[in-house]
């Protein structure tokens, strides 16, 4: 229970307001975090509650499926109709591409809103909603670009088989054709290869294509895998990775095998000499205050904005049911954002609901087991790049 400062411990005010449930469902394969994945959500609805601005309190029901890739589909859905149960008016997520798909009609049918992290731009309909971790055409929009201007056009292009990553490489498809890259080949792997697998395709990609690029576009359940790979043949080429570089924060182990590559992420993190989200360092800061740890963690940040999102909701919602709820999400314009850089905002509009706008997404490296900022995404014309020559005699 979250209860404004007015309210005593047990969230009782003399009014005798009960408190509005709001769901929240983690559907990641790793799924021990739970208690840690709501802590940003309750400093979120703290923090409107301190502003003076959420005046009555917040009930979250929180519950953990084990959907796709490693669990059933039907856990995911039934997981969303018990908080529906429950009485909670919207659902808060993580995000797997293939539970949000899951769930798409599921949610639409029964018009309790509910905001994911999955980077598919498939999960629509008047009640779905996102703020994405990432996003399928999105990242490769700037992953192709980083290539082209980083003069690596021949490029050979892997994922895994997954409705996730077919999606994601019929962007970089239309995105290359762009930017003027070339792909040499597209091999997707199942979504658990053997070492040996992965080394037949990288020794065919570095002997018979020679591709001035590995590129990597995928949901990243074996991105640990090819570093390992790549140091037994030999080959160290340029690699380049959509936002499965974040599996990175999932553990040092996995941040070690992900060195070397550049992919995309959403927070500037220690990085003081550039400038930042204005809303970042402080959430960090009450963050530290509130729950006595600092986890500098993108998926906390993403975790934090669903919490303002919901927050705003409440406040502005004509009636707090389902129907409600969903009318007052689309009435969110350019809402603090807390993840991404210093531009970026949170909208939401009828038939718009992927609420991040601006520059949410940008490039870093893992280098030394740490992400190093590689820079912002500023969308030009190809012909843009090129220097100008006079066309007079």
């Amino acid at each position: 229970m979250i209860s404004p400062p007015t309210f005593d411990d047990r969230g009782v005010a003399s009014d005798g307001f009960s408190p509005t449930r709001v769901g929240f469902l983690s559907d990641m394969p790793t799924g021990d975090r739970l208690g840690v994945y709501i802590d940003p959500i309750i400093l979120a609805l703290e923090d409107a509650m301190n502003e003076g601005r959420l005046t009555r309190p917040v009930e979250i029901i929180a519950s953990h499926a084990a959907g796709l890739p490693t669990g059933q589909p039907g856990t995911v859905i039934d997981a969303y109709l018990d908080l529906v149960h429950e009485g909670c008016v919207m659902v808060l997520s993580t995000g797997v591409t293939d539970n949000a798909l899951v769930l798409r009609d599921v949610i639409n049918a029964t018009k309790v809103p509910y905001i994911t992290m999955a980077g598919t731009s498939r999960f629509t309909g008047e009640y779905c909603f996102s703020l994405a971790n990432g996003g399928h055409g999105e990242e490769t929009a700037i992953m192709a670009a980083y290539l082209a201007e980083q003069g690596l056009r021949r490029i050979v292009v892997t994922g895994e088989r997954s409705p996730g990553d077919t999606e994601y490489h019929a962007f970089f498809q239309e995105q290359a054709r762009l930017y003027g890259l070339e792909i040499l080949k597209e091999h997707y792997f199942d979504q658990r290869p053997t070492d040996a697998e992965i080394d037949a395709a990288l020794r065919h990609f570095r002997d018979d294509l020679r591709p001035d690029a590995l590129v990597y576009c995928g949901f990243g359940w074996n991105s640990s895998q090819f570093n390992p790979a790549l140091e037994r043949i030999g080959w160290d080429p340029p690699k380049v990775m959509n936002a499965a570089i974040m599996w990175a924060l999932a553990s040092p182990e996995w941040m070690a095998a992900l060195e070397g590559w550049i992919g995309i992420e959403q927070s500037l993190g220690d990085h003081e000499d550039l400038e930042k989200n204005p809303n970042w360092d402080p959430w960090l800061d009450r963050s530290e205050q509130r729950f006595g740890y600092r986890v500098n963690n993108t998926v906390m940040g993403l975790l934090y904005d669903q919490g303002r999102a919901a927050a705003e909701a409440i406040i502005n919602a004509p009636l707090l049911i389902g129907e409600g709820m969903q009318a007052a999400l689309e009435r969110i314009k350019m809402m603090p954002a807390t993840v991404g850089g210093p531009s970026t905002n949170i909208t939401f509009g009828p038939y718009d609901h992927r609420g991040y706008k601006g520059d949410f997404l940008l490039m870093k490296q893992i280098r030394q087991g740490r992400f190093d900022f590689a820079g912002y995404h500023r969308p030009r014309w190809p012909i843009n790049r090129q220097p100008i020559v006079s066309q007079r005699a």
